[in-house]
């Protein structure tokens, strides 16, 4: 349900006061009020909850998260932070973004601002919610005012994960606390199992009245997710076995399926956030606005900004050895750089090493196809090669012969923005996720089956399209042969894993290559508790011999750079209810 994404902000909640005089006289409300009391029935407690659902993409036109701050792609604190991105596009641009990627962020950077303000937005839309539905009792049925109850729980509840996931303490926020009195002085993550658990045990709907609501098996996938954040591996086998042997979804045919604007809402998808494009909105704001700089530029596609760009490390992590297998250890051995440094008119032709297909369905590089838009061409697709590296996102990327129709059709400074929804939970993170429990429980045979089912979906997902250029200047012919793959690919499965530490380095792995640039790889290399030796290991081999010069000297410091600060503005204005992280 396309509509659940507009920005029915109801002017910020409709504008929502309550009168405390008793004269009647001054009882009278002017022309076009409102008042909780006149949203207390079924039609105006769904249309609050819309209001909730709309800023789930973590975007509020000339609101909290304007600029992207909590986005749902998550690409600023999930993937720049990690292994798998750069900031991209150049230097000069988004100042406060290169502080996160160097980890020298503090309390004052602008986007630890956006990132709390716009959480807290969907929190206390969420709370207008279930206070309102609270108001108006009998009016509503009671499985309407259950079900309506259980989906604003699961936004509170997604909307504090978001936060908790990022900064290690926060307040928890209910419909009956006033907010600014509520400290952050303990531990969040059961308020945020309770409100997902509300809704399992209260009748919350398998399948949702309308495509774009939290159904019970979202609620299921998150309080999965929330237990494997806190190890409870036990707590998430359940949840995850049910979602696999009792849920409606089933492994899409390719990879790819799950990023295809021609396939939004497929059988694999558990939640989506619902984007649109000319919808008669004018301006793009229910469009993915939350990454709307994350496109290729250049003549050949033409649209903004290049930023998010996939590291050197992500690049080689798809190496494969003979039999297919990832090179767990020893992929950034012989790092590959690609064209790093060359022209787009000085002669290159991509690399022959074996690698994961899937390679080239995320990133893009010079002399692949990219999608339907041609070959990219090399470094005229971005502002700053030798700042952001070789290659481009391609994930949040859509058909060329989708332009303007799934992409916005009025020209604006971002003619990259979409109605391409973002899958939030999906089966393949399921069956990884429980790929994961069984490697911890040393269950060796399920984790390695687990492992071998998204890797054989993945086998045939081949990119065709062999191009015999070496260079792309203005003018010059493409040769393609369209029966050739594009590179040499090769994808095995696992015979066995031997002990439960090759297990977890192999689920792990699976999980980056399956969900590279998708906003999970820096949250997921903290609970793993490995962030202090990943990291540091990829700085060293990502920054060697000179390569992008404007991150060199980054340094990250385990157990200090693992989470982000509350914001100062913040603390200013809760002086003695809100405390800093001590390592700020």
């Amino acid at each position: 349900m396309k509509r659940l994404k507009l920005k029915i902000s109801l002017v910020v909640i409709l504008g929502i006061t309550i009168s405390a005089c008793k004269e009647e006289f001054l009882e009278e409300f002017p022309v076009g009020r409102v008042t909780e009391e006149t949203l207390a029935d079924e039609q105006g407690v769904n249309l609050l909850l819309i209001g909730a659902y709309s800023v789930i993409d973590g975007f509020s036109q000339g609101g909290p998260g304007g600029a992207g701050e909590a986005s749902a792609t998550n690409w600023v604190w999930g993937d720049v932070p990690s292994d798998d991105m750069h900031r991209g596009d150049q230097t000069g641009g988004w100042s406060a973004i290169n502080l996160i990627e160097r980890y020298e962020v503090d309390p004052t950077n602008p986007w630890v601002e956006g990132l709390w303000a716009a959480n807290y937005d969907g929190v206390s839309r969420a709370n207008d919610v279930l206070r309102v539905l609270k108001l108006a009792g009998d009016a509503i049925p009671d499985n309407s005012a259950k079900q309506l109850e259980a989906e604003a729980r699961w936004l509170r509840a997604w909307f504090h994960f978001q936060l908790r996931s990022k900064i290690e303490r926060i307040p928890y926020i209910t419909e009956n606390v006033k907010a600014s009195e509520v400290p952050n002085d303990r531990e969040v993550w059961d308020d945020i199992e309770a409100d997902l658990q509300w809704g399992i045990d209260n009748g919350m709907a398998e399948v949702p009245s309308e495509v774009g609501r939290a159904s019970r098996w979202a609620a299921k996938a998150l309080k999965a997710r929330v237990h494997m954040f806190q190890k409870e591996f036990s707590e998430a086998k359940p949840l995850l076995d049910d979602i696999i042997n009792n849920g409606p979804f089933v492994l899409m045919d390719h990879f790819y399926d799950n990023h295809d604007e021609e396939k939004q809402n497929n059988a694999e998808s558990i939640f989506e956030v619902q984007y649109t494009v000319n919808d008669g909105t004018g301006g793009g704001e229910n469009a993915g606005s939350d990454h709307r700089t994350l496109f290729p530029r250049g003549a050949d596609v033409g649209l903004c900004c290049a930023y998010s760009a996939p590291s050197f490390d992500l690049f080689n992590a798809f190496k494969v050895d003979a039999n297919g297998l990832p090179l767990l250890d020893t992929f950034q051995d012989d790092l590959l750089l690609e064209d790093y440094g060359l022209l787009d008119t000085q002669p290159f032709t991509p690399t022959d090493v074996e690698l994961d297909p899937r390679v080239d369905w995320t990133i893009g590089r010079r002399g692949i196809p990219f999608l339907d838009w041609g070959p990219m061409s090399g470094g005229d697709w971005m502002l700053d090669q030798a700042g952001m590296g070789p290659f481009l996102n391609k994930k949040i990327m859509f058909y060329k012969r989708n332009f303007k129709t799934i992409s916005i059709a009025t020209p604006t400074w971002s003619a990259g923005l979409n109605g391409n929804n973002w899958r939030l939970f999906r089966l393949s993170h399921v069956i990884l996720w429980r790929a994961e429990v069984a490697a911890e429980e040393n269950d060796l045979i399920k984790a390695r089956d687990m492992v071998n089912m998204i890797r054989e979906r993945a086998q045939d997902d081949i990119v065709m399209g062999k191009i015999s250029n070496t260079t792309f200047g203005a003018g010059e012919p493409i040769i393609i042969d369209e029966n050739e793959p594009a590179a040499n690919y090769n994808l095995g499965l696992y015979a066995s894993f031997p002990d439960k530490n090759y297990a977890l380095k192999a689920v792990r792995h699976e999980m980056r290559l399956e969900f590279a640039l998708e906003g999970m790889r820096f949250q997921d290399l903290v609970r793993w508790e490995i962030d202090g030796d990943v990291i540091p290991k990829y700085l060293q081999s990502e920054l060697s011999n000179g390569k992008l010069p404007w991150i060199q000297g980054a340094n990250y410091t385990p157990g200090q750079d693992d989470y982000f600060p509350l914001p100062q503005s913040q603390l200013d204005l809760q002086r003695g209810v809100l405390e800093q992280d001590p390592n700020y």
